[in-house]
């Protein structure tokens, strides 16, 4: 597969959720990865990606080949501050003194572990997330940087914050995001609920933009942040937005974001689930 996939959340997904087994254990992993050296989330044959990595470390630890499951299947590039996984396991990891560190010891510097759980028959990944949070980040000055270019967009035309914001204001809210979903990935339903889209300027010349919402299609993300930018440099009116979401047509969107500007940073589950994740 060439593409990694972003539709993370789509009914065929959820219907397809499967308790872990009595007779096996549950363990819930918190991620997060550079996603510069990575071929995105879901395992290729012979490209590097996360999911492969975590596997073959599971699958030395636990000495049997498992499945780990992501929350989001994030784009080749793409980076992750908080990334959920799962995986079911014969042996009970509570046999390990600290699995965490046992697990951090068998993969790169680029993919962190930050906590592994005992967690609960009825937690899954993906299905049990209620909301996922992505931020954006464009490097907007003249000159780029050495140094940031794995983590920002840079763009050298001047973008204003808040005419960014007149147009993801119309995003927020429940509807149809064909306009906004790469082709490629089946799913039964392309409306999803947006519950925030805001940008902000830093100090350091960057404009920032948070999306929230119970779910995301293909690259959704990526190309709702290349649109707006279009929209910009084209000296298109913001309400425009409108127009396009209404196409219900990806050629209606323009282009799609680079990679390296994303970051999912937050998966939320419900908090009586949270509570009965047990740390190791």
């Amino acid at each position: 597969m060439a593409h990694e996939l972003d539709n993370d959340d789509s009914p065929a997904e959820r219907k397809a959720y499967r308790h872990c087994a009595p007779d096996r254990f549950r363990v819930r992993l918190d991620l997060a990865y550079d996603g510069t050296d990575y071929a995105g989330w879901q395992r290729q044959t012979s490209q590097t990606t996360v999911q492969g990595t975590i596997e073959a470390a599971v699958r030395q630890l636990f000495g049997e080949a498992l499945s780990v499951v992501g929350s989001s299947r994030t784009d080749a590039g793409v980076h992750a501050l908080m990334q959920v996984a799962h995986f079911d396991a014969a042996q009970d990891p509570r046999r390990f003194r600290d699995l965490r560190y046992s697990l951090q010891c068998l993969t790169p510097d680029t993919l962190v572990i930050k906590q592994a759980y005992l967690a609960p028959h009825d937690f899954h990944a993906i299905a049990c997330a209620t909301q996922k949070t992505y931020r954006y980040s464009i490097l907007n000055r003249r000159v780029p940087s050495a140094h940031r270019h794995r983590t920002t967009w840079w763009i050298r035309q001047p973008l204003d914050v808040d005419q960014l914001n007149a147009a993801s204001r119309i995003l927020v809210g429940t509807h149809d995001f064909k306009s906004f979903q790469t082709a490629g990935t089946p799913t039964e339903t392309t409306i999803r609920r947006l519950d925030e889209a805001h940008w902000v300027r830093d100090e350091n010349d960057t404009l920032i933009f948070t999306i929230r919402g119970e779910g995301f299609l293909k690259q959704m993300v990526r190309n709702i942040v290349g649109c707006l930018v279009d929209l910009q440099l084209n000296t298109r009116p913001p309400e425009d937005i409108a127009h396009i979401l209404a196409a219900q047509d990806r050629r209606a969107a323009g282009n799609t974001a680079a990679p390296q500007g994303l970051f999912l940073v937050q998966v939320d589950y419900p908090p009586e689930l949270d509570k009965r994740c047990l740390k190791l």
